[in-house]
């Protein structure tokens, strides 16, 4: 894609010939620098006035073997028949043929009055060439299909992008790779959902795709189809009772129900995941029974009238699952974080704590860096010096490579677990790739970090919110830690700030600010730093 962009392609042949050049041999020898440089004002070069013809259209450089046939027959005579031994003898290496095949082009070319000196040196760019010679009908063929899916690309995306992801359903790596390249063309990803989603991935419209059940992992085909078949026949699915009702035992286990709720399939049937992963095993208990019922003759009183009303729904209410928690389960089933991610619980504070994310990085050479991420992958490498460890962060739309030598292994390796969110503090510099890498310093979870920057944690309070007075003592208690917390408390009269005492103190951690939302609402509290 660098190269494109430097080429600026204008015409079909560009394509053509850049798929032919991006390949190690001619990237090795300055082949693409030099075709580029010709596209945009510098004069080609011609090994000889007679070959300008037909190197022309490559600016100046060998690069398909129908070039190098037509060279030999143009300046050494050779028929169309020894032409292709030529090509043969390009395209499989052989050295010896080669050997032969230089002494017919010297003898050729002297009678076209070519001195050997002149043939010699041709024929050494022919041999050069032969170590990268492409076939120009193949890369005709490979550019087509290059245009045709770039043009669909643009003017179609959606669908493009759809298509390609169901042609990869059984590969969580390449979905991920994928829905990361959609968003950055603006496209939506809708989450799964079991009133919407087929099979596939589908599109809503041109810029919105939906999720494919069959992506989930714990869902099988037949399931998936089942699911969409009587969908389809009897109408959407009113909730977690009448889905289990409607579905048959055949197909549905523990592990499917749980992907599905995991995966955010039931979300917009309006009840949290954490009451669907307690209520779940009641509706299918319920559903069984009522299809026993009905199997045996046994159909309840009113179903002539209404059939629809042979089950109760009766929910077993949950705490909501903890941002991260939720998340992580997520993943479980998923493969990776879809639309949100675990870094993003810390995105409010990060200007507080000092920290960036992956994406906001600006890459310098020994730039000081401080990043709050998630580690996706640790890997571990011995050398002479010792030990070595290199990681992948993310923070959901960008990741990048980081790497702790022997001295900052021994003293951070604590801290060195997949999937923890925590703040990096090193130094940008580049690895033996050439590619950007952090070297690491020191590294810190994120919860402490946070801890240590907080002065406090503020929630307001009012005379009308009494009755959660116990519900937030409680809270508290259970989540004891260093950072002090500050009622301020109003009545209609008057509004004071109460320090409490430091066994009320708390640790800041995602479970006590998801319960603090939960019971006083967004805007009644804040860390203060």
């Amino acid at each position: 894609r660098g190269y494109l962009k430097k080429l600026q392609a204008d015409s079909f042949e560009d394509i053509v010939a850049i798929l032919a050049l991006y390949r190690p041999g001619p990237l090795d020898a300055g082949m693409v620098d030099n075709y580029i440089d010709v596209k945009h004002g510098t004069k080609a070069r011609y090994p000889h006035p007679m070959l300008e013809e037909i190197l022309k259209p490559t600016n100046g450089v060998f690069l398909y073997q129908e070039q190098v046939m037509k060279s030999a027959q143009l300046m050494a005579g050779y028929s169309l028949g020894k032409a292709d031994l030529l090509r043969q003898a390009m395209g499989k290496k052989k050295v010896k043929d080669m050997a032969k095949q230089r002494k017919v082009f010297i003898k050729g070319a002297a009678k076209k009055d070519i001195k050997e000196e002149k043939a010699n040196e041709i024929f050494d760019l022919i041999d050069k060439f032969s170590g990268y010679g492409f076939n120009k009908s193949h890369s005709v063929a490979y550019a087509y299909i290059s245009y045709q899916t770039a043009w669909l690309k643009a003017h179609y995306p959606a669908p493009f992008m759809a298509s390609l992801l169901s042609g990869v359903m059984d590969e969580t790596d390449r979905i991920a790779f994928i829905v990361s390249e959609a968003k950055k063309i603006n496209l939506i990803i809708q989450e799964p959902n079991i009133n919407q989603s087929e099979y596939q991935f589908s599109i809503l419209n041109n810029n919105t795709i939906t999720y494919g059940l069959g992506a989930i992992k714990g869902l099988g085909e037949s399931l998936v189809q089942a699911i969409v078949l009587e969908r389809d026949k009897n109408g959407d699915y009113k909730d977690i009772f009448d889905f289990c009702l409607r579905s048959e035992k055949k197909f549905l286990n523990r592990r499917a129900i749980e992907a599905l709720i995991y995966s955010g399939a039931f979300d917009s049937l309006g009840v949290d995941r954490a009451t669907l992963i307690a209520t779940y095993p009641n509706a299918t208990r319920q559903a069984e029974q009522i299809q026993k019922d009905k199997s045996s003759g046994q159909a309840g009183l009113f179903e002539v009238v209404d059939n629809h009303i042979d089950y109760e729904k009766k929910y077993v209410l949950a705490d909501n699952l903890p941002f991260i928690k939720m998340l992580m389960l997520e993943k479980s089933v998923m493969g990776y974080y879809l639309n949100q991610h675990p870094t993003d619980f810390f995105r409010p504070d990060l200007e507080s704590i000092s920290c960036k994310l992956p994406q906001d990085i600006i890459c310098r050479k020994d730039r000081s860096v401080r990043i709050l991420a998630l580690i996706s992958e640790i890997r571990y490498r011995d050398t002479k010096k010792g030990q070595i460890a290199s990681m992948i962060l993310e923070d959901g739309a960008s990741n990048c490579n980081a790497v702790l030598f022997t001295k900052a292994l021994s003293e951070n390796s604590e801290q060195l677990q997949v999937d923890k969110i925590v703040v990096i503090v090193g130094k940008i510099n580049k690895d033996f790739r050439d590619q950007w890498q952090v070297v690491v310093d020191k590294i810190e979870d994120a919860n402490h970090v946070q801890m240590e920057y907080a002065k406090y944690l503020l929630i307001s309070m009012s005379a009308s919110q009494r009755d959660k007075f116990k519900k937030l003592y409680e809270l508290l208690r259970d989540n004891n830690g260093q950072c002090p917390v500050i009622i301020e408390y109003k009545t209609d009269d008057a509004c004071g700030k109460l320090p409490l005492k430091p066994e009320y103190s708390v640790g800041l951690n995602p479970n006590l600010i998801e319960s603090l939302e939960r019971l006083v609402g967004q805007s009644y509290y804040r860390v203060q730093y």
